[in-house]
């Protein structure tokens, strides 16, 4: 299992101020003490967005949302708690292991990503710079990629040479063992010596939603009947390629706002794209695109639009990704494109409307795959409509979800002239996919908490000299009914100036509502107008809560529950008459 030392994590924290890393996202204005901003985690037309720098927290006071940096980064680029940590470290200048196992695995992992990230620099100075570089310059030429465009994305050239990163790994000290760990270089049959994986090429750095280079493709510019037209890295400590989009880092941002994800096949498709300025494009990886890309995707994304190559393999891939896809709860299209054409050639001689306007006709993955059968089958005759309605039944079968399901079968009735219940009659026969596990996403409604509770935790947070004696002596923790409320007041028991730190990665709302209750004005509960005495009041209700939910469960008459009926009685007398039983 993934860890990272708490040390590290602090430390992340305190060399990204809050401020500085959200104003790098925001317009913040300032307020007093506070900066303010519209919430870019929903709409709004007056700031509720609230920044502290003093507390290094941010919370909006509309959808609820706030946290630390950390989790800042992870709601806005859509992120987990590891990718978000590392994007503060590169951003600080930090190295930051993130691996599994003891410390010797780590430092090798930091090295790979340390290696790539030199070997990309190192391809396209040769590309833009060297001598060696020409007949890349010359093929990219007739690209038409924008010379920012080529910078953005780090395209490079491998020289025709077996040996320019034997002598770029000597010169760097880098051992060879590494380098071949790295599938950079190959080990020789001969049992000795190594030499360049990529040759004559032109080179794509793959990146992980981090931006931190994890492979290559490299593409042929001269046409070879001995190796394919891309050779991309091997699988590595970093490179899964089941687990790789292209462009993901540059892309996600985009996804998350428009909850729309373009997947193509090629990366110069994705970069043409890019450069046409649809940001939300991303490309498979020379793979089928799997579960693992579909899980990818949701995190950012409601809908998959595909666009595929226009021949029979094509159209038979688009039908492939389409049930993953759907199998993970996305809502897919498909956008066919003119016969020859991809999304490169069709931006570059037709301009971007052309593809924008594709997308924007994309239909349904069932009307899709509804398409390609009619063009195949005869569906006026019984066994092309039946051979038809099977493919419809399994391609809706992997749709774990009954609204998305029942939804796609009345369109398939309605397209194939059928009635709804003799579809769903055929489906109840066949064994149902089970549903697969997927998290649960975050709202952006605002979690109800305890008023009581929330109130205690504040004054506690606030005002820890007067209020931790009443709370520490007289409540134990698991007297609160709100696991976060439970959770802030065991952290706070322990350390109340450490709070954010020691909230756990996996406790989002714990997160927000200690936000919350730093930057919201306090309205004090109880009769009087005091930290300690409107604690005591929340106490005693809580306690009362405790009591009188234990005396229920006692039969009249029983000893304990007279006992429990006193207590009561003493706390509706006050604090001075309760304390003395109020002890933990």
């Amino acid at each position: 299992m993934k860890q990272i030392p708490r040390e590290t994590i602090e430390e992340v924290r305190a060399r990204n101020d809050i401020s500085d890393v959200i104003g790098s996202y925001l317009s913040l204005k300032n307020a007093g003490t506070r900066f303010k901003a519209l919430c870019p985690f929903h709409k709004e037309k007056s700031p509720s967005f609230t920044v502290s720098p003093d507390r290094q927290i941010y919370h909006c006071f509309g959808c609820g949302a706030g946290g630390d940096v950390i989790r800042f980064v992870q709601e806005y680029e859509k992120v987990d708690f590891m990718t978000a940590l590392q994007m503060l470290a590169d951003r600080a200048g930090m190295e930051l292991s993130l691996e599994e196992g003891g410390e010797g695995a780590g430092a090798d992992k930091r090295k790979l990503f340390q290696i790539h990230e030199g070997v990309a620099q190192f391809y396209q100075r040769i590309l833009l710079e060297h001598e060696s570089g020409e007949a890349g310059r010359t093929y990219l030429a007739t690209r038409a990629l924008k010379p920012e465009t080529v910078k953005e994305f780090q395209i490079g050239f491998a020289p025709d040479r077996f040996d320019a990163l034997e002598k770029w790994a000597q010169q760097k000290k880098i051992p060879f063992e590494l380098m071949e760990q790295a599938g950079l270089m190959i080990k020789s049959d001969k049992g000795h010596g190594y030499y360049d994986r990529f040759r004559n090429r032109l080179m794509f750095p793959i990146r992980d939603e981090a931006g931190r280079v994890i492979g290559f493709s490299g593409r042929a510019i001269v046409k070879d009947e001995k190796s394919g037209k891309y050779v991309n890295s091997p699988e590595t400590p970093l490179f899964h390629k089941s687990r790789v989009l292209f462009a993901i880092d540059k892309a996600r941002r985009a996804m998350a706002d428009s909850r729309t994800a373009i997947v193509c096949e090629g990366q110069i498709d994705a970069i043409r794209c890019h450069e046409a300025g649809l940001t939300n494009v991303v490309a498979s990886q020379g793979t089928a695109l799997t579960s693992d890309h579909a899980r990818m995707i949701r995190r950012y994304a409601d809908e998959v639009i595909l666009v595929l190559d226009a021949d029979a393999a094509g159209q038979k891939a688009a039908l492939k990704s389409s049930a993953a896809f759907i199998a993970e709860e996305l809502s897919v299209r498909v956008a066919s494109l003119p016969a020859g054409e991809d999304p490169d050639s069709l931006v570059r001689d037709h301009g971007a409307d052309a593809l924008r306007s594709r997308v924007a006709d994309a239909v349904s993955a069932l009307d899709f795959l509804i398409n390609v059968m009619s063009s195949q089958e005869d569906l006026k005759e019984e066994a092309g409509l039946m051979r038809t309605a099977r493919a419809v039944q399994a391609l809706i079968a992997h749709a774990p979800g009954a609204v998305q399901r029942d939804r796609m079968v009345q369109r398939a009735a309605e397209r194939l002239g059928l009635a709804t219940s003799a579809l769903q009659r055929d489906m109840a026969r066949k064994k149902e996919r089970p549903a697969p596990d997927i998290p649960p996403e975050v709202s952006a409604v605002p979690v109800k908490h305890p008023g009581e509770e929330v109130a205690l935790i504040q004054m506690l947070f606030l005002h820890p000299a007067e209020v931790m004696p009443v709370v520490a002596d007289h409540l134990p923790p698991d007297y609160l009914t709100d696991p976060d409320c439970r959770l802030l007041l065991e952290l706070m028991l322990e350390d109340p100036s450490a709070l954010m730190d020691s909230i756990p990665a996996d406790r989002p709302e714990a997160q927000r509502l200690a936000a919350r209750i730093q930057v919201e004005e306090m309205k004090l509960r109880g009769k009087e107008a005091s930290p300690a005495k409107a604690a005591q009041d929340i106490v005693m209700v809580l306690w009362r809560q405790v009591l009188t939910d234990r005396r229920a469960q006692i039969q009249p008459g029983d000893k304990d529950r007279m006992d429990l009926t006193l207590q009561l009685k003493r706390l509706d007398q006050g604090w001075e008459h309760a304390v003395d039983f109020l002890v933990v």
